[in-house]
């Protein structure tokens, strides 16, 4: 058995981690909450989504340029794959 990570354990030394976890079932359309962990200690927290031009929407805004840039990257990759859950690093 393992033990379970604690949110101490998503933040990295340097960068930030980025946490999505699908909202909702198959049916639905793609929702994700998503968790952003920054070196500093700090969390962002916001809910992305997609309009119907096929654009993310991220509620609420994100408001550092660099944390939302690589966000609406790695939106693309959960939008092609749908899948429940994705953490990547980023430095």
């Amino acid at each position: 058995m393992t033990a379970l990570s604690s949110s101490q354990d998503l933040h990295p030394t340097s960068g930030a981690r980025y946490l999505f976890e699908r909202q909702g079932d198959e049916a639905d359309a793609l929702r994700y909450a998503v968790a952003i962990y920054v070196s500093d200690g700090a969390r962002v927290s916001t809910t992305l989504r997609w309009d119907e031009r096929g654009e993310a929407v991220l509620e609420p805004a994100v408001a550092s340029d660099a944390l939302r840039g690589e966000l609406l990257k790695l939106a693309r990759v959960v939008k092609r794959s749908g899948q429940p859950r994705l953490s990547r690093w980023r430095g």
